[in-house]
């Protein structure tokens, strides 16, 4: 395993692990609660870890399932909309039920983080440490069961800068993260409640995309084009933000 390789993937795990903590402190500093960002982290434990995968389980491995994983488009369209309502159900259902006494704005942001920051962590963060382990086994010449070899050698030969977009990646996640939790935060919030759906649809629609484009163009131009969608709901979500600011801080 190169060098250049073993930096880029430490630099990823230390990405997703720095930057939701440094977010959430800088949040903390203006009034964000660390139980908001854990409620977060756990929802989307539940919901997309848990939920969402026992929804795969019975879509993906029946007759239709085979259907859809037969076509790039269809499988872009079922996993961002099965991404999209569970995750933003989470999220309404945590503000709604979980976090009902929380009326502050700043509690969007810290619950956005601590969604975002656990899945870049599981998602990216634990995934690379993975592969750093067993690059440097192999490399060293540990034992490496032989049916994974293959897999491993295919992971040596990725250049070490491709690793770093799993790192640009899980920022432009995280960062849409916490624009779609002011969205469905003001939906609870306030009466727009359209926001809820326009969250859900927001989230599908940057999945689709990710894994659509992704199946066509080069990694960067996927990444980029992810970017573009985040910062464009972002610049929404500031909008919502700046006007739930009539809502009283909590005591």
């Amino acid at each position: 395993m190169s060098v250049g390789a073993i930096t880029a993937i430490i630099i990823v795990i230390i990405l997703t692990i720095a930057v939701p903590l440094g977010v959430m402190l800088f949040l903390a500093r203006s009034g964000g609660s660390w139980k908001d960002f854990l409620v977060g982290a756990a929802t989307f434990i539940v919901f997309a870890l848990v939920l969402e995968r026992i929804l795969h389980l019975l879509i993906l491995q029946s007759g239709v399932g085979v259907v859809i994983q037969g076509n790039i488009w269809l499988y872009g369209l079922y996993g961002g909309l099965a991404a999209g309502v569970f995750e933003e159900t989470g999220r309404f259902l945590a503000f709604r039920f979980v976090l009902r006494g929380r009326t502050s704005r700043i509690t969007s942001l810290s619950y956005g983080i601590g969604h975002g920051g656990i899945e870049a962590f599981l998602v990216a963060g634990l995934t690379m440490a993975s592969n750093l382990i067993l690059g440097l086994t192999y490399t060293h010449g540990g034992a490496i069961p032989s049916e994974i070899i293959p897999a491993i050698e295919a992971l040596l030969a990725i250049p070490a800068p491709t690793f770093l977009w799993s790192g640009f990646e899980r920022l432009s996640a995280m960062a849409l993260h916490m624009a779609l939790s002011v969205l469905v935060f003001a939906s609870v919030r306030t009466d727009r409640r359209w926001l809820y759906p326009a969250a859900i649809l927001i989230h599908a629609a940057v999945n689709f995309m990710a894994v659509v484009v992704n199946a066509y163009l080069p990694i960067a131009a996927t990444e980029l084009l992810v970017l573009l969608f985040t910062a464009i709901a972002a610049l929404w979500a500031a909008r919502v933000y700046k006007n739930l600011s009539k809502y009283p801080s909590e005591t």
